[in-house]
């Protein structure tokens, strides 16, 4: 596909930090938010995030700056002060899914109402025997709301994670800041495969093995991991994706389903999972990974455009024309 550009990136192997300041903005976040989220009922926690977001002092401005630019060039029509709006919404929405965390500690947890939408789609991908692919949309919800939905309705996940899952990229944050994220959401899932970056290949063969058996197994969409990857067409711009789901797709004959995790206009933390991607196995592999990761794209900018506040992409989205694309 002449739009999809395969882009190759060298792994690395670095030893992480021992620690960095940013732990200590973190673990401060976590202490603030926990009294709240313990005592404040669900309902009130996205105006009490709004309101905190807008405090100042509290958000990182080059980053909120960046999502502002990102947002005002991708959707038609928007103010500076519309964008700049949704990008503090979606910092707030970040706030929100860390006092779902901390809620999930409180006695008797967090049990959200969940709605599933599209299971029909998954339980037909695991029927045919080959097991499924979810391809999960990075939105702000859908760490946690993705893996409590399925298990509610009795299907056993696989998810491939990575060290970093949750707030910090420190070897101090990956022992003791997040856990706070991985252990309520290890309680929805049959296993959690982490990604090792000096053996990849043994999280290849354990999500291979889960899906001869007839399993599911869940990836968060991103260019986080891996060296394979792809620029696709997003909104007028691109969008890096490693496409490690669809190569997964073709080795296995799994379904390769995309989940997008919401909350919707009603207000209610939504799950959808779309009819599969189609995949060309007659293709070149590189081809058929980068056409299902154009279609994958494609299909995001719905969601985008109606839940903009969620859609946590903003940072990584380059814009085509200030990249000097057609």
């Amino acid at each position: 596909m002449s739009t999809v550009a395969r882009l190759y990136r060298p792994r690395s192997l670095g030893a992480r930090p021992v620690w960095q300041t940013s732990d200590l903005a973190i673990a401060g976040s976590l202490l603030a938010l926990l009294p709240p989220a313990w005592l404040l009922s669900e309902r009130m926690w996205p105006h009490f995030c709004r309101a905190v977001c807008r405090v100042p002092g509290l958000v990182d401005r080059p980053t909120l700056r960046r999502t502002t630019t990102s947002i005002q060039a991708a959707l038609a029509g928007m103010s500076p002060a519309q964008a700049a709006s949704i990008a503090l919404d979606l910092q707030a929405a970040v706030y929100e899914l860390r006092m779902q965390n901390l809620r999930c500690w409180r006695p008797g947890g967090w049990r959200p109402d969940i709605a599933l939408q599209g299971e029909e789609h998954l339980v037909r991908a695991i029927e045919r025997g080959n097991g499924a692919i979810l391809w999960v949309a990075h939105f702000a919800f859908n760490s946690g709301i993705t893996k409590v939905a399925l298990h509610n309705r009795g299907h056993r996940v696989s998810h491939l994670s990575r060290p970093e899952h949750g707030f910090s990229k420190t070897r101090f944050g990956i022992a003791c800041l997040n856990p706070v994220r991985c252990i309520p959401e290890d309680r929805h899932l049959a296993e959690r495969i982490v990604y090792d970056r000096t053996a990849p290949s043994t999280a290849m063969r354990r999500m291979v093995r889960a899906l001869h058996s007839g399993g599911v197994v869940s990836i968060t969409a991103g260019a986080w991991e891996g060296n394979g990857l792809v620029d696709a067409p997003l909104l007028g711009g691109t969008l890096s994706l490693a496409v490690g789901a669809p190569r997964l797709a073709l080795l296995t004959g799994a379904a390769l389903l995309p989940v997008f995790s919401v909350r919707n206009a009603e207000q209610r933390l939504t799950t959808v999972i779309e009819a599969p991607i189609g995949l060309s196995r007659d293709s070149v592999p590189a081809d058929a990974c980068g056409d299902a990761a154009a279609e994958y794209l494609e299909r995001h900018e719905p969601w985008i455009r109606q839940f903009p506040e969620q859609w946590r992409g903003w940072k990584e989205w380059r814009n085509a024309v200030r990249l000097g694309h057609p």
